[in-house]
């Protein structure tokens, strides 16, 4: 898969496209089959067509899916991930409006994420003969400048992009994997103010 385009988000509308529930649920499903119609939406997600097909057209317009025209036949479109890596943008170049919207949609991240994690804990007790080829988990400190933290962000982002493949190019045998990764520093205290 070619080398995604970075697109770091500022306009409040883009953003706002992403705050909406239906929104994330759409992304999330396109995120785990590649490519999707609203029909097929609408029997997983409980949704009307008319609805879904609305919310479809407004990710497309922000840029975060785009239509196969190769694939419609005139009445059903299928849409997919357009090849962009999506990150907001920094706080403190946003106005107050869009520093709102940016903790709302890291909020909504964070909801969605610890609900994946409890059913991952489910599922894989469950089914743990089948599931725990693909599973791990790992929690690690460490001290680091800002550059060191910046290359090591940039390593990671090079390592998920190696392995990054669409449905469609994947291999016989391969699921939809979930990778997340979180960094932060500790909280500051005197100590770490003299360094």
């Amino acid at each position: 898969m070619p080398e995604p385009m970075r697109h770091r988000v500022a306009d409040p509308e883009t953003l706002k496209a992403l705050t909406h529930p239906l929104r994330r649920r759409i992304l999330r499903e396109i995120d785990r089959d590649g490519t999707v119609t609203s029909t097929t939406l609408a029997e997983r997600l409980g949704q009307n067509t008319g609805t879904l097909s609305y919310h479809l057209r407004q990710l497309e317009r922000y840029g975060y899916i785009e239509d196969l025209p190769d694939r419609g036949n005139g009445r059903e479109r299928w849409w997919r991930r357009t090849n962009t890596n999506w990150q907001t943008a920094d706080p403190d170049t946003l106005d107050e409006a869009g520093r709102a919207l940016v903790e709302q949609i890291t909020r909504r991240r964070l909801a969605e994420d610890a609900h994946d994690i409890g059913t991952m804990v489910d599922t894989l007790l469950a089914h743990w003969e089948r599931d725990k080829p693909m599973t791990t988990w790992s929690r690690a400190g460490t001290h680091l400048s800002p550059a060191q933290f910046r290359a090591f962000e940039a390593e990671y982002l090079e390592l998920v992009h190696r392995y990054a493949q669409r449905v469609d190019e994947a291999p016989p045998g391969s699921r939809s994997v979930r990778i997340r990764w979180y960094a932060y520093p500790e909280p500051a205290d005197e100590e770490d103010d003299e360094r």
